[in-house]
């Protein structure tokens, strides 16, 4: 059998050697990230796989074509400062997503409603002392799949749920990334650069998806044309972890060369004053992203050898409120989530593209569906509804209910009453969140929820304190509100007359990771 070098591992010296530099400039890269590697004790080591992808990168003759604007090189950013809420006891800091541009794997896909590696890596701290082998890890809304690579980080098993096809398309591709062969992936690669450049000029076999539609042509015609190329090649992949690998690259690449933008939510280009994407370097972008993935890949193998164990991590395509029952009973330690906010930032048509042209979806019905089961539904699904009675019992919260039901009823359901149809749908969701969380959850476990305040027709929701209050009717005690961020970014998405309404005064929206344990069954009253 022919020896696998790619899975070698060198010392600094040998790779060192390898690259043909000295051992400290060597050393000053991998300390500083630039080259893949991993510190065992206080000895660096590194991957040839992860050397070779490395110098590959480096190598104009052999990286292919560099990603076309807009996918300018990202800084890396310094770690995030720890909330005073939070300082000295948990670790926990701010949430952004934006912490992980430059973490292996995180940096993977954009994500609006991610949080940063460094804040799950701070809950999990509390289980550093713990067997890896006893503690698994639960994120019922796993989005991308910060939560669970931090915990395969660590060595502990992880289950999440995802109801959106193309994040849980990306989480999966992340936690699999262990049982890739490396060698298959760069071939295939190199073999996806070698039939762009071919088919350049052949007519795709590959056709736009039926049911998208848009208020504009979502790609231009030459943009088009190569991503239909690109999906050509996916589609003759025989390993199917290969083509999800690929699909997770195109995807997070795809709204660059698009005629539209995230300002947060999706709009055409010209809607926020810029210009058409009329042709791109499709090939060029994939690729790169691709090469960042495979480079990932040998450095998170790389460190998993550390392990002493390979950790096992489920991702189940489909709502945590409907499917939590694939998780045994009272077999959850830490429970680390943050869900969809009170804000209406409606997550299905934010990635409509990605599902159609991914192949992830094929008729608009299935998109239907996906609203009604969504967390909290949406706005645009319940306001025409009857009026839906709040189910936790909460005086005040059914008080403010009450107020914003009244208001405006000369705009039917685009006032007070189909807001508060969304409010009460979506605490109703928060109690049945909370009722099937505590099943899951060992007695004693910790659950961490980022959640946010918010503001519906003028009126303040204090959505972590309400959480709070119907957790602790659920089976939890609160631990503490560890105010994570205090002026959130990306308020645009709440920050409209039909919305907002008159405001009675300032109110800044913040965010809180509400701590709570799971109470023993005999001391639930």
């Amino acid at each position: 059998m022919a020896e696998d070098n790619g899975s070698q591992v060198f010392t600094l010296a040998e790779a060192a050697r390898f690259v043909r530099v000295s051992e400290k400039t060597l050393r000053e890269l991998a300390s500083s990230g630039k080259v893949p590697a991993q510190k065992v004790g206080r000895a660096w080591r590194f991957l040839r796989a992860a050397l070779e992808g490395w110098l590959a990168q480096r190598e104009p003759a052999s990286a292919g074509p560099a990603p076309a604007e807009p996918h300018p090189a990202r800084p890396v950013e310094p770690p995030p400062p720890v909330a005073d809420g939070g300082a000295g006891r948990t670790g926990f800091g701010d949430t952004a997503f934006t912490k992980n541009r430059s973490q292996p794997l995180h940096r993977w896909v954009p994500w609006i409603a991610g949080f940063s590696a460094s804040f799950v890596g701070g809950v999990l701290e509390a289980a550093s002392e713990r067997d890896p082998a006893e503690v698994t890890v639960l994120d019922p809304f796993a989005g991308v799949g910060t939560t669970l690579v931090e915990a395969m980080d660590r060595g502990y098993d992880s289950i999440g749920f995802e109801i959106n096809p193309y994040a849980a398309l990306a989480c999966r591709a992340k936690v699999s990334c262990l049982g890739y062969d490396l060698g298959v992936l760069r071939d295939a690669i190199g073999a996806f650069r070698a039939h762009m450049a071919v088919r350049a000029r052949r007519v795709p076999r590959s056709r736009p998806p039926a049911e998208f539609a848009s208020r504009a042509p979502f790609f231009s015609p030459a943009v088009e044309r190569k991503v239909l190329h690109a999906l050509d090649f996916i589609a003759e992949r025989p390993e199917g972890w290969v083509a999800d690998v690929f699909r997770v690259a195109l995807g997070a690449v795809m709204v660059g060369f698009s005629n539209y933008s995230y300002e947060p939510s999706l709009g055409r280009r010209a809607s926020a004053g810029k210009e058409d994407i009329l042709d791109a370097d499709v090939a060029g972008a994939v690729a790169a992203k691709l090469d960042e993935m495979a480079t990932d890949v040998a450095q998170v193998q790389l460190h998993a050898r550390t392990l002493g164990r390979r950790p096992q991590a489920q991702v189940h395509c489909e709502s945590f409120l409907t499917g939590h029952r694939r998780v045994p009973a009272e077999s959850v330690a830490f429970l680390i989530t943050s869900p969809p906010y009170l804000n209406n930032y409606h997550y299905v048509r934010n990635t409509r593209p990605h599902l159609f042209w991914l192949g992830l979806v094929e008729r608009r019905a299935r998109l239907a569906e996906m609203e009604q089961l969504s967390f909290g539904k949406f706005w645009q699904t319940v306001r025409g509804a009857a009026p839906i009675a709040l189910e936790a019992r909460c005086d005040e919260l059914a008080g403010q209910l009450d107020e914003l039901r009244r208001l405006h009823p000369e705009k039917g359901i685009y006032g007070g009453s189909g807001w508060a149809n969304y409010a009460a749908a979506y605490f109703n969701d928060c109690l049945a969140f909370c009722r099937a969380a505590r099943h899951v959850m060992r007695p004693g476990g910790t659950a961490v929820v980022v959640i946010g305040n918010n503001i519906l027709q003028g009126i303040e929701f204090r959505t972590d304190r309400y959480f709070a209050r119907i957790a602790e009717g659920c089976g939890f005690e609160t631990v503490e509100f560890h105010p994570v961020r205090r002026k959130r970014t990306g308020s645009s998405i709440i920050r409209s007359s039909v919305r907002v309404g008159n405001a009675r005064g300032p109110v800044e929206l913040y965010e809180t990771a509400v701590e709570l344990r799971a109470v023993p069954a005999k001391r639930r009253r």
